[in-house]
Parts: C-alpha cells; sequence; structure tokens
C-alpha cells in the first residue's frame, strides 16, 4: 500500500513538473497578472483646415481620401442640430482619425466645424455610433471701451473693417426704436459703448455683446444697459424701461427714404396724384425685411399695385405691410406666427414700382399712421422683484463707462 502511494506521488510530481515547465518554457508566456502583452498602438491624426470658396463637406473628404460612408453618417448625426450641407467658406474644421495596426483605412472618431464665432459643432463617435451637440466656444471675455464723434455716419465713425461694422450695426439696433440711424444722425454726435472682447488662447478674435450704451444725438443722450429678465437678455434704460419697441419703426437696415407718408404725392407710373400712406425705402434687390413686430401672417402673396406683399396682425390693433418684395420667405403664410427680426422676405420692385425699394406701412383699428412720427408702445420694463438688481447692475456698468474698464479702445474719428 505505501509503494502504491509512494508511486502515485512521484508519477504526479513528474507530470507537474512537466506542464509547468512547458507553461513557463513557452515564447509567448499567458497574460497573467504582472506579465502585459504588448498591443499595437493605433496611428492617430489631426485634420485640420478652413472651408475654401464653393467647397463642400464631400470635397474635404475626398481631397483627405476619407471614407465617404462616414460622412454620411456624421450628416445623419448633425440632423436636427445643424445641417452639414450649409458649410460656409473661410470657417474651421478639425478632423481626427486613428488606423490600427493592420487595418486598410483611417476611422474618423471626432469631428468639429465651425458654425460661427460663437458656436461649433462637435461630433463624436460612441459604443452606440456618432452623436453631435452645439457647443458654445469658450472664449476669455474682457471688457473695452469704443468712443468716438460721428462726422458723416456711424460705420465711418466707428470703423469699415468687419468687427468695427459688427459694433456699428449692433449699436444702431440698440437704439433704432429711438434714433433712425439713417435721417436723424448729426455731425457732432457722439457715443460711449463698454463692449465684451473675445479672446482665445490669447488671440483676439472680434467683438461680443454691447453691455452698455450712451448716445448722444441733436444734444439729446440716450443709455442701454443689457439686462436678462426671466433669461431673456434685453436692452433696458437707466429707469428700467425696455429699449425695444412694439414695432420698428424701419423693418430693414441699408436703406434710404426714397418717398414719404403723404396723403397728396404724384405717381411715379400712374401719373396720377393720390395718398401715399407708408414710407419707401430704397435699398438693393434681395435686401432681406424683417418683420417690424411680433405677431401672425395675415397675407402673403401678390396684390394689385403693392406685388408681392406680405401682412402682419400685432396686438393691440396694428398691422404692418410690406410690398414691392422681390420674392417671400418660404412657410411665410396666412396664420404663421413671427417674432420681432425674423426674416419674412426680400426687397425687390415687384407691381407698380420704378425701381427695387420696399413700401412700408402701418395701419391701426383700419388707419394708416406715419411710421416716423406716431409714438410705438414699449415692450415690457423690468419686473418690480428684479428692480434691485437691475440698479446693482446699471451702476457697476455706469461706473465703468465713465472710467473705461480694462483698455480704452478709441473709434475711428
Amino acid at each position: 500500500m505505501k509503494k502504491t502511494l509512494a508511486g502515485l506521488l512521484i508519477v504526479t510530481g513528474f507530470f507537474l513538473i512537466f506542464y509547468l515547465n512547458s507553461l513557463f518554457g513557452r515564447e509567448n508566456p499567458p497574460d497573467f497578472p504582472g506579465h502585459p502583452v504588448a498591443l499595437p498602438l493605433p496611428e492617430i491624426t489631426e485634420i485640420a483646415g478652413v472651408v475654401r470658396k464653393g467647397e463642400t463637406l464631400s470635397d474635404i473628404f475626398k481631397r483627405h481620401e476619407l471614407d465617404m460612408q462616414t460622412l454620411y453618417k456624421l450628416t445623419e448625426a448633425s440632423k436636427g442640430v445643424y445641417n452639414l450641407i450649409n458649410v460656409r467658406p473661410n470657417r474651421s474644421y478639425v478632423i481626427n482619425t486613428l488606423r490600427m495596426d493592420g487595418a486598410d483605412k483611417d476611422e474618423i472618431k471626432n469631428f468639429r466645424y465651425s458654425i460661427d464665432d460663437s458656436y461649433y459643432l462637435k461630433i463624436i463617435k460612441g459604443p452606440e455610433g456618432f452623436t453631435a451637440e452645439k457647443v458654445r466656444v469658450d472664449y476669455e471675455r474682457r471688457r473695452s471701451l469704443i468712443t468716438g464723434t460721428i462726422r458723416d455716419n456711424l460705420i465711418n465713425s466707428i470703423g469699415n473693417d468687419r468687427e468695427h461694422m459688427k459694433i456699428a450695426f449692433d449699436l444702431a439696433e440698440i437704439f433704432e426704436s429711438s434714433i433712425d440711424f439713417v435721417t436723424e444722425l448729426r455731425k457732432g454726435d457722439s457715443y460711449r459703448l463698454l463692449v465684451e472682447e473675445l479672446w482665445l488662447n490669447g488671440v483676439f478674435k472680434g467683438y461680443g455683446k454691447i453691455l452698455a450704451a450712451e448716445f448722444v444725438n441733436n444734444g439729446k443722450t440716450y443709455d442701454a444697459y443689457r439686462f436678462e429678465v426671466d433669461g431673456r437678455p434685453g436692452y433696458y434704460d437707466g429707469s428700467g424701461r425696455s429699449l425695444k419697441k412694439a414695432l420698428m419703426r424701419a423693418p430693414l437696415r441699408f436703406r434710404y427714404i426714397s418717398s414719404g407718408f403723404t396723403y397728396r404725392r404724384k405717381h411715379p407710373i400712374l401719373k396720377t396724384y393720390r395718398a401715399h400712406r407708408g414710407i419707401d425705402y430704397a435699398a438693393p434687390r434681395g435686401t432681406p425685411v424683417s418683420a417690424a413686430g411680433d405677431g401672425v401672417v395675415k397675407f402673403a402673396g401678390r396684390r394689385g399695385g403693392y406685388g408681392k406683399l406680405v401682412i402682419i396682425r400685432h396686438p393691440n390693433g396694428y398691422e404692418t405691410y410690406y410690398g414691392h418684395l422681390s420674392r417671400i420667405k418660404r412657410g411665410m403664410r396666412r396664420g404663421k406666427k413671427v417674432s420681432q427680426g425674423d426674416i419674412i422676405a426680400y426687397v425687390g420692385s415687384t407691381g407698380l414700382s420704378t425701381g427695387p425699394h420696399l413700401h412700408y406701412s402701418i395701419k391701426r383699428y383700419g388707419k394708416f399712421l406715419n411710421p416716423l412720427k406716431i409714438e410705438l408702445p414699449r415692450n415690457r420694463t423690468v419686473p418690480a422683484g428684479a428692480l434691485p438688481a437691475f440698479k446693482d447692475r446699471v451702476e457697476s456698468l455706469r461706473a465703468e463707462l465713465r472710467r473705461g474698464g480694462g483698455i480704452e479702445r478709441l473709434a475711428r474719428r
């Protein structure tokens, strides 16, 4: 019995030694803890560029020899966030790809596209495929002061480059209900603006929002302060009254008055005297026309001498007319709700018209009114509950306007 047990132990020991020897004598030992297996590293590539004039995303993919099937997946993933068919010249993009050892093509892992100066599109590949989101650019925001005096017009005073023109348009939009910057601007008018400067990685990228402004027009001072009410930003004067009126006096920016409101005007085509119950704003064909206020489309189509016409019904009995349009924006039909500033159509010369212009009329309870002379109702004021916070902000911004806040930048004189 003892001999049998001893023999069994010897045989078992022999087989154990044989197994361990074969196990650890292998050329490629198993992946025990402490013995990591070296895996091939992926080759990571970053493709960065700027969209060329006339170029599509398909062109970019072909130029960099990227998978066109993946382009389709990216386009599908971004639907509802941004339409990648609308890539624009001079906007930047970054594509990150990787290729595993032995693979015959690159695999796109993420894609970024600069939609505008405030947002970019970000698409990432995850376990379930591609997902897209619109991301705000994280700028460093500095404050600076822009001051100037009017010599001839607002743009020449502030500057003709892209960034200063943006400031000029924003300023005109803030005060458009109080000042017509086409007809009421005077030589010697002055302004002080507290604005955001946008910086990214130490590089100036442009101007952001106007935070506060003072404008002296014909001896009268107007002020504006940016403030949020219920999460919605707007501009208010120092007393908390909204600067935005219920209706705009002029629903387009690039124009001059070619014919005013009168009850007796010789019609340029009919050669007869008749009332002209609106304002004609001459502007290049195709200039966007905005809704003068919140409302509902009452009519959109052709009507007699107006040519292509849009009529919008507003609260408190107001209606606005937009005539001689070259085209009406798609989707503008009876019952369509619009907000102030929404583009509804484009300047043209349809109907009884001698050249491209917008005929703009305001009617209330069936009577036409002169858009340049009527006192239009204001939008809501700062609610009583928010007044303390508003007054604190006004005091702070007003102090910065006076001392300059950050770096003072004088506009071109």
